[in-house]
C-alpha cells in the first residue's frame, strides 16, 4: 500500500493547525485501531515534514501555555500542494485499500477543491479498472471467479466514491476563514 504516515498527516493537517498529539488521535479516529500508529512515529513524521518544508511547527518559545506545551503545526504552501497531489495520484492500478484510506482522509480533512479533485480522479481510475477487468478472459474456474470478484469490488468502489460527497465533513477551519 502506498499510504505513508507522512501523507496521511499532511491530509489531516488540511483541517487546520494541530499538534502531533492531536494528529495521532485524529489518525486513529479516522483510520481505526487496525491502522493505529505509535505517537513516536507521528512525532518523527512531523519532524520529517518540517525538515522537508511541508509543515511549519510553532517554535517552543511561542507555545501557548494552555495547550499543555503541545506545539501546533500547519501546512505550508508546499505541504498543501503535496497533499493535493498525493490524494489525486490514483491510477487504475492503485490498490482498493489505498483508495479507501485516501477517501477516508479526504472526506474529513481535504479542502473542498482537493476533495472534489480526489473523487474525480479516483472515479476515473476506477472506471478504467472496471474496463480493464471486463477485457480479462480467464479460462480456469478460479481465474474467472477471481476476475468476477475484482469486478464487483471495483463496482462497489465506484458506488462508494459517488456517495462519498454525502459523507463530507463540515468545512474545515481554514475554509471557513477564507470562504
Amino acid at each position: 500500500m502506498s499510504v505513508t504516515l507522512d501523507d496521511a498527516l499532511l491530509v489531516l493537517l488540511g483541517r487546520g493547525p494541530s499538534s502531533a498529539y492531536e494528529l495521532w488521535h485524529e489518525h486513529a479516529r479516522v483510520l481505526g485501531a487496525a491502522r493505529r500508529v505509535d505517537i513516536g512515529r507521528v512525532m518523527a513524521a512531523v519532524s520529517r515534514l518540517e525538515r522537508g518544508g511541508l509543515v511549519r511547527v510553532e517554535a517552543p518559545h511561542e507555545v501557548r501555555t494552555g495547550s499543555s506545551n503541545r506545539r501546533p503545526c500547519e501546512l505550508t504552501a508546499a505541504g498543501r500542494g503535496r497533499q493535493a497531489a498525493w490524494l489525486c495520484a490514483v491510477t487504475p492500478d492503485t490498490e482498493v485499500e489505498d483508495v479507501y484510506v485516501r477517501g477516508m482522509l479526504a472526506v474529513v480533512a481535504a479542502d473542498g477543491e482537493t476533495f472534489a479533485a480526489f473523487v474525480e480522479h479516483a472515479l476515473a481510475a476506477t472506471r478504467l479498472r472496471i474496463g480493464r477487468l471486463g477485457r480479462i478472459a480467464a479460462e480456469e474456474p478460479a481465474g474467472r471467479a477471481g476476475v468476477a470478484f475484482d469486478q464487483e469490488v471495483a463496482r462497489a468502489l465506484a458506488l462508494w466514491l459517488n456517495q462519498l460527497p454525502e459523507h463530507r465533513a463540515p468545512a474545515s477551519r481554514a475554509e471557513k476563514l477564507t470562504g
